[in-house]
């Protein structure tokens, strides 16, 4: 029997509608995987919404200054999207289910941290009388190819414990080696011996399986810098970066090139953030109760944590949602801006606002905190403390869904988005 044309053979991997089976493909012959990762091909193939679910867990803390997950309801689950259900199935998934090789104590009481084209970066918590608070424990779940990696353990001067803020992400890279995908983890946390200001850079690379010396990254007392907008980080053309507030309502974003280390701090001129008053400036004591109650819901329904950055649907520049004079609004960065070597200055561009019945809606939720981001989907996923409802935003569309059940509960979620063509490109140049 002749073997079919390639131009044949291109038309029917076309028609594949299931990513996961398109993947399989490639990982089955050497042939198709060539195909498939012919750049005009992941041009002209139709791919699905890049935001396919959330990872989400309910738990409980313990008192022990390390904390970590103690209720065996918290288990980590993957949850799909309404657009893409047919990644891992249309059902909620235990984290346990994509990774059969892993230690299933371990995977019981991992936390969710970040995720970034298929792969999932979690913190392991042992038993709390074997807690160590300086000492940080992560593995990597290749959530598609079911592989489970338990990174060296960091021993370190920076605080990573749940209460205390701090950064983290993990960015895939090609040519891994020994049969699994190469990636960087980078983290972001305060030293606890220079008066918990000093923020200090940690790196881990995959091809040298070990962590790099800290790096000083900026000290927030001199700085005046007092809020990390979102822990995970925004990666944009080799560079990862991370939203901050300073005390003057300006937006800083720390930039670390995922490379070299080279870390650089931006100030953004315009837009600034709209002032934040929080519900202990109200003359609480004077008045009744009622009115004490609704000042206090004012002040939280300006949604405070719709600061978020993001990335531009082609993935090259830096874009900034922010709240201001009770209207969303997209603000995006110039071009080049996001190249500089050194600390400095940016001005943004607002290139729109969100349409003014989302923001109604919006508003109507009665108390929204908990905001979770897309980083390119334009998806904003909003939890109501007070009625216990979850909602997800879709700017473009401007419309206001309430999510399925699976994630009602949950107090823990991380998006999961896919950049398909990059993740194939990526993928296809590791040995499989």
């Amino acid at each position: 029997m002749k073997t079919p044309p390639d131009d044949v053979v291109r038309l029917i991997l076309l028609l594949l509608d299931d990513v996961v089976t398109l993947f399989r493909c490639a990982a089955t012959c050497k042939r198709w995987r060539r195909l498939i990762a012919e750049p005009s091909f992941l041009v002209r193939r139709r791919w699905p919404p890049s935001l396919v679910g959330f990872f989400t867990q309910r738990w409980l803390l313990t008192t022990f200054p390390g904390s970590s997950p103690t209720d065996s309801s918290s288990q980590l689950a993957f949850v799909p999207s309404s657009s893409s259900p047919s990644l891992f199935g249309p059902d909620r998934r235990p984290l346990t289910s994509l990774v059969p090789n892993a230690d299933f104590p371990a995977v019981d009481r991992a936390v969710s941290l970040a995720t970034r084209d298929g792969l999932l970066l979690v913190r392991l918590y042992p038993c709390d009388d074997d807690l160590e608070p300086n000492v940080v424990r992560l593995a990597v779940c290749d959530t598609l190819a079911g592989r489970w990696d338990v990174l060296p353990e960091l021993d370190c001067d920076s605080q990573f414990c749940y209460f205390d803020t701090y950064g983290h992400t993990i960015i895939p890279s090609s040519s891994g080696g020994d049969d699994r995908p190469a990636f960087r983890v980078l983290l972001i946390g305060a030293d606890k011996y220079e008066s918990e200001s000093q923020f200090n850079l940690h790196r881990f690379a995959s091809s040298d399986r070990s962590w790099s010396a800290p790096r000083k990254c900026f000290d927030m007392m001199e700085r005046q810098i007092w809020s990390m907008k979102e822990e995970n980080a925004v990666v944009c053309r080799g560079n990862a970066h991370w939203l901050f507030v300073r005390a003057s309502n300006h937006f800083h974003v720390l930039n670390v090139d995922v490379e070299t280390g080279h870390i650089s701090l931006t100030k953004i001129l315009t837009p600034t953030r709209d002032k934040f008053i929080p519900a202990a400036d109200f003359d609480l004591l004077h008045v009744d109760h009622a009115t004490a109650l609704a000042n206090i819901r004012r002040s939280l329904r300006d949604l405070p944590g719709a600061d978020r950055l993001a990335i531009t649907a082609d993935g090259k520049l830096l874009s900034l949602s922010v709240y201001r004079d009770r209207h969303l609004e997209i603000w995006t960065q110039q071009q080049g801006d996001g190249d500089r070597s050194g600390d400095g200055d940016a001005e943004w561009l607002r290139t729109r606002v969100i349409d003014h019945k989302l923001t109604e809606l919006i508003r109507q939720i009665e108390c929204p905190s908990c905001i979770w981001s897309g980083e390119r989907s334009g998806t904003l996923l909003i939890k109501d403390y007070d009625g216990g409802g979850m909602y997800t935003a879709r700017l473009d569309a401007g419309t206001l869904e309430e999510v399925i059940d699976q994630i009602r509960d949950c107090n823990v979620i991380v998006p999961m988005e896919i950049d398909w063509p990059t993740f194939f490109m990526t993928r296809l140049e590791a040995p499989y």
